[in-house]
């Protein structure tokens, strides 16, 4: 487990104390691609991720593999290493920049801890609606970290989605004292600890791809998620799980993203017209996995109570003082994100919902 000062380590001594091994990110989706050592024509795409088959990521995924094997007449095949079969997005990464494999798709408090930066993303109640999220993201957060992950070795696609994250709880969430009679399994990411403390709850920092085992075997009772996610890890290892017991607060606290990032030396290697139909298919499975999100959302929440989980909605003025809480959050990270791209951030955000008042979806 990793405690708030062990975040502070440099992702260089951090990376010394890594297993070399070939393991996968935790997340959402990822696209790379990998040259034989002869140099063949023919390159072959090695990617690893913990989404599932049957998951809309899973999905889209393979639906970006056709494409960019049609695209480059065959000459680029995708090798998808699903379901967190490798293990870790920290190891994962690791290897992408070892060179061990040539990129994958990585949650974002992991990349934290190489660009500090990131955290920014992670910060609770930053974005007001995905709308809001994809204007930021698009033309303010997105082109400052991939100067910094350039600068780091790693060429990156378009910051890709999760989803709002909810509470999943072993009873439902009005006031931040609910918290403090659950056992919270926090996802290891020092933003959302600070969360979870800010609100007075006593976090257990676990590891992404195990949060949801965590549940299963009662290790926590409670913890956060998305509509979606939890709807696709349930269909895979849900069986014996009282869902019954499982209260969904639905409240958005924070906005969950990866990011698919590619070895630069590799990426700098790859043909042109292959670097041309990559980077279009990368920009597809971005606004494709959105779009497949938003328009889902519903139907997993639905999906969801007819498995048997309690599914309820937190009134704004319930949610007005968990956004009050959280600005200690804000104050926390604002040196390690730094001082000025967050101001930055928040003036653009301050702006567009002057322009936009009543938000968006």
């Amino acid at each position: 487990m990793r405690s708030h000062a062990n975040s502070k380590m440099t992702w260089k001594s951090e990376s010394r104390k890594l297993k070399i091994t070939f393991c996968v990110f935790a997340v959402v989706a990822a696209v790379m691609l990998g040259a034989t050592a002869r140099g063949e024509k023919k390159i072959t795409v090695k990617i690893g991720s913990y989404v599932t088959p049957q998951s809309i990521w899973g999905k889209t995924v393979e639906s970006t593999i056709r494409e960019v094997k049609k695209g480059t007449n065959g000459e680029v095949e995708i090798k998808h290493l699903h379901s967190g079969m490798l293990g870790s997005d920290r190891n994962m990464l690791d290897q992408v920049l070892l060179g061990g494999i040539q990129g994958a798709g990585v949650q974002t408090s992991t990349l934290a801890t190489m660009v500090p930066e990131v955290n920014i993303l992670e910060l609770p109640f930053l974005f007001r609606d995905r709308d809001e999220a994809y204007y930021l993201i698009d033309n303010v957060i997105s082109p400052v970290l991939m100067e910094k992950f350039k600068k780091k070795g790693l060429i990156t696609s378009s910051i890709m989605e999760n989803g709002f994250m909810d509470f999943v709880m072993s009873g439902p969430v009005h006031k931040p004292e609910d918290l403090k009679k659950m056992k919270i399994g926090s996802w290891e990411s020092p933003v959302h600890i600070a969360f979870w403390k800010a609100q007075g709850a006593s976090p257990i920092p676990i590891p992404a791809t195990e949060v949801f085992n965590a549940y299963a075997r009662g290790v926590v009772d409670s913890g956060a998620n998305t509509a979606s996610a939890l709807a696709a890890w349930d269909r895979l290892f849900g069986n014996g799980l009282k869902r019954d017991k499982i209260f969904i607060t639905r409240a958005g606290f924070t906005y969950q993203a990866g990011i698919i990032v590619i070895n630069k030396d590799f990426y700098m290697s790859m043909p042109k017209k292959d670097k041309e139909v990559l980077e279009r298919e990368l920009k597809k499975l971005t606004y494709n996995i959105r779009s497949a999100l938003r328009e889902g959302e519903e139907d997993s929440y639905k999906k969801l109570v007819s498995m048997g989980y309690h599914v309820s909605v937190m009134t704004p003025a319930e949610k007005r003082v968990f956004v009050k809480n959280s600005e200690v959050v804000y104050k926390e990270f604002e040196k390690q994100i730094g001082k000025g791209f967050l101001k930055r951030v928040l003036a653009a955000r301050a702006a567009y919902r002057k322009k936009h008042p009543e938000g968006g979806k």
